[in-house]
């Protein structure tokens, strides 16, 4: 049986939060402790600056495209970064890890190499309960609800916005919460697929895949030859049982999306095996 613990406490405030003089509202620790050798401790502070400090502590870089915007107070205990970083998105976001053949003086073999977050789902009212403490996840920001046609309006007007996280946010708020049918939903989402930024480009066709629109199939296929690696691993993250594309994975430039496309066709392989 594993020693290793498990915490998580998440909290959706959009008040600012008064931390005491003298304690860090951000803390990562290492121990010798067996089971508990990484301790993450966070008090109403947003996930960028969560996830820099565990980066800080451990050599580990963490990419992410969009973030929930959200102030976060976690306590996360395990063993590795993979265990915290997965306990402290509770099982909300998609999180890909690579890991070196051989250590180094900075990363050691139980600790990832890299860490990609591909993606959150967060919702505003969704809960989580732990040691008796009802909770709310960060949010987003904006929701829009199916049927709500002003909040995918003022979405699809912030898809066009000049500040490119701002249109990455969007995106991924239309791709979730648009109306299934909603021809100008889609439409937002292909043009976000020629977007300059590599962020915006990921998320449109995740969003795609997602609401299983007509336009995925050649989005994936397009995303495989995109210049930014986080394109091209959300394609392979979003490929479903398309074992062509994972296949042309394989060939990939980049080790984390040949590894990832591996681990997706072992999926695919074992679902087929027990059916």
């Amino acid at each position: 049986m594993s020693k290793c613990k498990f915490w998580t406490v998440c909290v959706l405030s959009l008040m600012p939060t008064i931390v005491p003089a003298g304690e860090e509202a951000v803390r990562v620790i290492l121990t010798q402790d067996a089971g508990a050798e990484l301790q993450l401790e966070a008090r109403q502070r947003p996930l960028p600056q969560i996830l820099k400090k565990i980066t800080e502590a451990t050599g580990v870089p963490i990419h992410y495209s969009v973030l929930p915007k959200g102030l976060v107070t976690a306590t996360c205990v395990g063993t590795t970064v993979k265990q915290v970083l997965e306990c402290l998105f509770d099982k909300k976001a998609d999180l890909i890890f690579r890991y070196a053949k051989t250590a180094s003086k900075n990363v050691s073999l139980n600790h990832p190499a890299e860490v990609w977050v591909m993606g959150t789902n967060f919702g505003v009212e969704e809960a989580c309960t732990t040691t008796g403490m009802q909770t709310r996840n960060p949010a987003t920001g904006m929701k829009a609800q199916a049927g709500d046609t002003d909040g995918v309006d003022k979405l699809l007007e912030r898809a066009k916005t000049q500040d490119p996280a701002q249109r990455a946010d969007a995106v991924t708020l239309l791709a979730a919460e648009g109306q299934a049918n909603d021809e100008n939903v889609n439409s937002a989402l292909v043009s976000a697929l020629s977007d300059k930024n590599a962020n915006v480009r990921a998320q449109a066709v995740s969003g795609l895949a997602r609401r299983e629109s007509g336009d995925a199939p050649a989005a994936l296929q397009n995303a495989m030859q995109d210049v930014d690696v986080s394109v091209r691993l959300m394609a392979v993250g979003n490929a479903g049982d398309n074992a062509a594309l994972l296949q042309q994975a394989l060939s990939d430039s980049d080790e984390t999306v040949r590894a990832y496309a591996g681990t997706k066709l072992e999926e695919l392989s074992s679902a087929g095996k027990a059916q």
